[in-house]
C-alpha cells in the first residue's frame, strides 16, 4: 500500500497518538510491557505417554487406519488442521459410513512418518487468541468502574462503564444515540465527555487482520453527536521496518499509521482520557 506520508522526513503530519504509539513500539520494551494487556502463556510442549507413543507408530506403520483414528480421537488435538476433527472427537460413529472420508484422513496421516505424526501430537498448542476477553479484564483491573446509574451521574473524573453486554449496548444506543450491533470494548467518561472505544489485537497482515482494522477505523469515522470514538490497536501495526531496514508498507500499518482519527495502544489510554479532564 502507498504511503501518502514521509514517515521518515514528516512524522509530525501523523496523528499525534498514532505518533506516540509507534514511539513506544519503537523505544521502548512495548511487547514486555504489553503483557499487562494481553497476557499470554508460554506454549508448553504436551509429552505423550510412552506406551501410548507405542501404539500410535505401530497403528501408524502397519496401516490399522480404524485403531490408529480411535487412538487420535482421545487425544486433546489431531496432528493437522482437519476440517471433521471436532466431528470425530466429539460424535459417536461419526465415520462408520462415511468410507470416503476415512480415506481421505488415512491419506493425509500416512503422507507423514510416524514419528513426525507424534511430534506433530506433542507439538505446543496454540495460544489463546481471544485477546477481547483479555482486554477488558485489563479495564477492570486498571480503572475505575461504575454501574450505569453511578455511571451516568458522574461529572468528575475518570470512570469505565460496569455493565452487560446487552444493558452496555442498549445505553450506548438510546441514550449517546450511537449506532452499534454491539457494546463497544470501552465506554468510559471524563468528567461529562463520553468517549467510547474497539480494541483489537493485530499480530500480522493479511486477511481478516486487514479486516479488524478496517473495523476499528471505520468505527472511529463514523463518529456521531458528541460522543468521542477511540481505536484501541496494538501490535504489527506500530512497526516501521522490516528486519532488512527497509519501510513497511503493509495495508495494516499504513491505514493505521495514516488514520487521522485517534487511534492509539492500549497502553496509552490512561493518559489519553486523562488528556480529557
Amino acid at each position: 500500500m502507498n504511503r501518502t506520508i514521509d514517515i521518515e522526513n514528516d512524522i509530525d503530519q501523523l496523528n499525534f497518538w498514532v505518533r506516540k504509539s509507534i514511539d513506544l513500539f519503537e523505544n521502548t520494551p512495548y511487547l514486555d510491557n504489553l503483557l499487562e494487556v494481553y497476557p499470554l502463556e508460554s506454549a508448553v510442549p504436551v509429552h505423550l505417554d510412552l506406551q501410548l507413543k507405542r501404539r500410535i507408530i505401530s497403528a501408524h506403520q502397519a496401516r490399522r487406519t480404524d485403531e490408529l483414528i480411535n487412538i487420535l480421537q482421545g487425544e486433546t488435538k489431531f496432528p493437522y488442521d482437519e476440517p471433521l476433527a471436532y466431528l470425530i472427537k466429539e460424535v459417536q460413529n461419526c465415520l462408520e459410513n462415511n468410507p470416503q472420508q476415512i480415506h481421505r484422513i488415512a491419506n493425509t496421516l500416512y503422507a507423514m512418518t510416524a514419528e513426525e505424526l507424534v511430534i506433530r501430537l506433542e507439538a505446543p498448542p496454540k495460544l489463546n487468541t481471544q485477546m477481547g476477553p483479555m482486554f477488558t479484564t485489563w479495564l477492570r483491573r486498571n480503572f475505575m468502574l461504575l454501574n450505569l446509574d453511578d455511571f451516568q451521574d458522574s461529572t468528575k473524573g475518570i470512570y469505565v462503564l460496569s455493565s452487560s453486554e446487552e444493558e452496555g449496548k442498549t445505553f450506548v444506543n438510546d441514550v449517546l444515540g450511537q449506532n452499534f450491533r454491539k457494546r463497544p470494548d470501552l465506554v468510559a467518561k471524563v468528567n461529562e465527555i463520553y468517549i467510547v472505544g474497539e480494541a483489537k489485537w493485530i499480530g500480522r497482515s493479511g486477511g481478516n487482520q486487514n479486516n479488524q482494522v478496517r473495523d476499528v477505523l471505520d468505527f472511529c469515522k463514523e463518529q456521531r453527536h458528541d460522543v468521542l470514538r477511540v481505536g484501541i490497536i496494538d501490535g504489527f501495526p506500530w512497526a516501521t521496518r522490516k528486519i532488512n531496514n527497509s519501510l513497511i508498507n503493509d495495508q495494516v500499518n499504513v491505514s493505521v499509521q495514516e488514520s487521522a482519527y485517534d487511534v492509539l495502544s492500549a497502553l496509552l489510554l490512561e493518559e489519553y482520557l486523562e488528556s480529557y479532564l
